[in-house]
């Protein structure tokens, strides 16, 4: 997705997104980063690969150390775009929903799939909500 707004080919998509999946779990370095390093990360990537092109201000959503909860969601997510201000264009990224609902057994369990699929409707919605930005561009991983 990060490589998809800024044009490149298909392999280097698969490429870009195999280092942001190894950013976004980085478990091995201490203390980890968090989101704004997250954020810091992205935007690095994106310079990377389009140095001169204008690019969006990347909000980070964390949920890798806490679950979703939609009661929370409209306050977590403003919070998190209020990491970019009134930014015209915004990409968010919501980091930590696949672990939470997909990994190891439960990827096979069509009700692990079902309340991940209920969590990231809920997120496109809630950010749907969200006024006067020019873009909000949501990206679930």
């Amino acid at each position: 997705m990060l490589a998809s707004l800024v044009g490149t080919e298909p392999t280097l998509r698969r490429d870009v997104d195999a280092v942001v999946r190894v950013f976004e779990s980085d478990e091995f370095s201490a203390p980890g980063l968090d989101a704004r390093g997250l954020a810091n990360a992205a935007e690095h990537l994106l310079r990377l690969l389009a140095p001169d092109a204008v690019l969006p201000a990347i909000a980070v959503l964390d949920h890798r150390d806490e679950p979703f909860e939609p009661l929370w969601a409209p306050e977590r997510i403003e919070a998190a775009l209020a990491q970019v201000g009134d930014a015209p264009d915004v990409l968010l990224w919501v980091v930590g929903l696949q672990d939470h609902y997909l990994a190891g057994s439960k990827a096979r369990s069509v009700k692990a799939r079902q309340a991940y699929d209920e969590a990231v409707e809920c997120v496109n919605a809630y950010a749907a909500r969200v006024q006067g930005r020019g873009r909000l561009t949501v990206v679930v991983l």
